[in-house]
This record gives C-alpha cells, structure tokens and sequence, in this order.
C-alpha cells in the first residue's frame, strides 16, 4: 500500500501553472512563409511545429501532423503557403492556466502543441506534449520503469527478450 502524499497528483495538475512548467520555446513564422520554406525552419530548429502568427496573434498552427496527413505522397508545390495546410485558430492557453487545464485541451483537441498567449492575447510561447510527459514522468517513482509490463512476469533472458 502507497503512504498517502499530502497532495494528489490530480490537486497538483489544477494548481501547477503552465508557466512553472513551460520552456523557453517558440517556433513561430508568418503566413506568408512557403511550405518549403516551413519544412526548412521546421528541421533547422528540430521542431514538430510552427506557430503561424500575425501581428502577434496566433492565426494557425502547423504541425509534422500536417505534413503527413495533408503533403506526404501527394503532389504539392511547396511554393504554396503554409495558410492552405495550417490548421488555422487553434485553442490557446494563457501562461496562468493550469497543467491539468493544459493536459485536458490537448486530450480534447488531438494537438500536441498549444500556442500560448498573453493577457493581451499575444502570443508568447507554446506548450508541447512532450514537456507535460516530462512534468508528470516526476510522479512516478523509478521502480514503475523497472517493472515488467505484466505483474509476475518471469524473464526468460536476461535482457528480458
């Protein structure tokens, strides 16, 4: 039996705000930008995404989701621009918004990047699926990783395959 925390991890998730948690990242163009010019930035800067901004609003997002889905084995002139393919208005959070608020838009959604905004509305940052599976990986104590994937499971090697 688990000793009881003081806090739940579901507590914490509504208390943690986004800002406590987010990097310093943003990969942002505007919709002018070709596609090839977009899958360029995308690769030089090693990122899943592209906030499409204009006049410091976030208009679109577009996604390695979108190249798959919408470009990859069709005949696209990646002169075009990143407008027709982006999705456009994505859902964006405030930096005050909480990780579960976070956690239940993307689930909602289907987006792995939210574009975060300022109490003006600015685009400031973005948050990523990937920086939340970081957050609540702290939860789970290191004898979870070590665990076989079914309980009472016996190796039969001993690399366990």
């Amino acid at each position: 039996m688990r000793p009881k925390t003081e806090r739940t991890v579901e507590a914490l998730l509504k208390e943690k705000k986004i800002f406590e948690i987010v990097n310093p990242r943003l990969v942002q163009a505007t919709p002018e930008i070709s596609l090839a010019s977009a899958m360029a930035l995308m690769k030089e800067k090693k990122s899943g995404y592209i906030v499409v901004a204009e006049n410091k609003k976030a208009v679109g997002i577009f996604t390695e989701t979108d190249v798959v889905l919408k470009i990859l084995g069709r005949d696209v002139d990646e002169k075009r621009s990143i407008v027709e393919f982006m999705t456009a208005d994505p859902p964006t959070l405030s930096l005050q918004d909480s990780v579960g608020r976070a956690i239940d838009v993307m689930g909602e959604r289907r987006f792995y990047h939210i574009p975060l905004v300022d109490e003006k509305g600015d685009l400031v940052n973005v948050i990523s699926v990937r920086t939340l599976i970081r957050f609540l990986a702290e939860f789970y104590p290191t004898e979870i990783y070590n665990l076989p994937p079914k309980p009472g499971q016996i190796m039969l090697t001993q690399e366990g395959g």
